[in-house]
């Protein structure tokens, strides 16, 4: 399988729904029993129409039209992450009072590491999904380290979106430190890898008491894993 050689770089669980004007009364509530379901969260910001928590590797931020589950560098949706995930969207069903969602979505971006931007784009052109140009063009040079390919497919109706989009990037990063600390006050690096992004969400009105939040995730790594292939492999 394609997926077996990536890592789950980050995954974004969203519902948007009519206003919930509830959030003023019980957002002290909500925060209180999401914190209880991801150990380590602190409130970083919080205003009459929205509330973020954020702990290691994982923010929830709750609105009062969205309420969004957002994880970094998980590396893999397991057993654990998709119960608290169904676990945090019952919280804001029930504290609430949610009948119906407009929407609901997932987006899943899994990355794979390359030594240099030009083997990514190798191992992306190497899937026959693309024409690259063969001589030189718009008097850019083919072999240049900041080349790189950006493709997307759009899957839509008017009930359920699926979009999956691949890319080569090379990817620069900062992060600063405290002196009191550390030595080291800034660490500096980058990285060339090759992205899978698959977004696939529910459109309409859905109905909070039915949708079940363990069912929705375990299903979207099964379309994403049964049917990636189809797509890049129907073009080998």
């Amino acid at each position: 399988m394609i997926l077996d050689s990536y890592s789950l770089h980050s995954l974004i669980v969203q519902f948007r729904y009519p206003n919930a004007f509830e959030l003023w009364d019980r957002a002290g509530a909500i925060a209180r029993r999401v914190a209880a379901i991801w150990p380590g969260l602190e409130l970083t910001d919080a205003d009459p129409r929205q509330q973020t928590l954020r702990g290691n590797g994982v923010q929830l931020q709750t609105s009062i039209d969205t309420a969004t589950v957002t994880l970094r560098r998980p590396k893999t949706l397991d057993a654990r992450k998709i119960q608290q995930i169904k676990e945090t969207f019952d919280v804001w069903r029930q504290s609430l009072e949610l009948e119906n969602a407009e929407r609901v979505s997932t987006r899943g971006v899994y990355a794979k590491d390359y030594r240099s931007i030009r083997e990514a784009n190798a191992a992306l052109f190497a899937m026959n999904l693309i024409r690259w140009p063969t001589t030189k063009v718009f008097d850019q040079p083919l072999d240049a380290e900041l080349n790189s390919v950006d493709l997307q497919y759009r899957f839509e109706d008017t009930n359920s979106f699926s979009f999956l989009r691949l890319k080569s990037e090379h990817v620069k990063y900062e992060v600063d430190l405290d002196a009191e600390f550390v030595d080291q006050t800034e660490i500096r690096g980058e990285k060339c890898r090759l992205v899978i992004d698959f977004d696939r969400g529910l459109l309409g009105s859905v109905s909070t008491d039915k949708f079940r939040m363990d069912d929705w995730l375990k299903g979207f790594q099964h379309l994403l894993r049964r049917d990636l292939e189809k797509v890049i492999g129907s073009q080998s």
